[in-house]
């Protein structure tokens, strides 16, 4: 542990609000949700074709608002706090404590809003290290601009400089998640064609010769399918992994 002197001030994050925010965001992109998929399964006497656009006006963004607090409340746990010591900062973080000196930070960069107050969204303080880890703080976090005051008083060299650029930071935060929603994804797509199959197999097992509608599948659609399993199988094994170590580098990094 790096000796960073008496402690000076305290700075816990409000992950609390995350949690209620992400939480009303699923709850607001679940309910037109689920009326689009009852208008769908009913569509022999509801017309869905104009609910489908305001279904996805409403439900993508909200998701996106839910994906993006609960996961940072969950990266953060509960206690997440923020400490100034004499010598420098301290970030503690499921109860591990990472610490930099004064000497050790790059880079500190700091952005203002008029809106997403209730978000955090007002102030934002990027903080990275010579060794290019880096730590993000905004308005969540108690007496944030105090926390980059102090950044910026003693580290004057260090103001206005970061590693990497904000669209490959933006990137970073998302392809852990999009592997983690393309593992999904191609497991259920394994899963529906090997129940297709096996559906179709037991249909057909049980039906008469005369049953027009349990008709066995042809070679080329089982080929086809068994195919469709294979790459998709492969790929959500790949995805999953992919998904693993990259979400163990974002928690471990962020």
């Amino acid at each position: 542990m790096l000796s960073l002197g008496e402690l000076v001030s305290v700075h816990p994050v409000n992950n609390a609000r995350r949690w209620g925010l992400g939480i009303g965001a699923l709850f607001v992109a679940g309910v037109p949700a689920g009326l689009l998929a009852f208008a769908i399964i009913n569509a022999w006497f509801v017309d869905f074709g104009p609910l489908l656009g305001y279904g996805f006006v409403i439900t993508v963004p909200a998701l996106v608002v839910a994906v993006t607090q609960l996961s940072k409340a969950i990266r953060g746990g509960f206690g997440e706090r923020y400490q100034i010591h004499q010598r420098g900062l301290v970030h503690v973080r499921w109860g591990i404590r990472r610490s930099w000196t004064w000497e050790q930070v790059y880079g500190v960069v700091t952005t203002e809003s008029e809106w997403g107050h209730r978000f955090g969204r007002d102030f934002g303080c990027v903080v990275s290290s010579h060794g290019g880890a880096r730590v993000r703080f905004n308005g969540l976090t108690h007496n944030a601009r105090a926390i980059a005051d102090r950044l910026k008083k003693h580290c004057p060299e260090a103001v206005g400089r970061e590693h990497g650029s904000r669209v490959g930071e933006i990137f970073e935060d998302i392809l852990p998640w999009l592997a983690a929603i393309l593992a999904v994804a191609l497991v259920s797509v394994t899963w529906w064609a090997v129940d297709y199959i096996l559906t179709n197999e037991e249909q057909t097992s049980q039906s008469s010769p005369d049953d027009w509608e349990a008709e066995p599948l042809s070679d080329s659609a089982l080929g086809g399918l068994t195919a469709l399993i294979f790459f998709c199988g492969m790929g959500s094994l790949f995805s999953t992994v992919t998904a693993i170590v990259l979400l163990r580098s974002w928690f471990r990094d962020r």
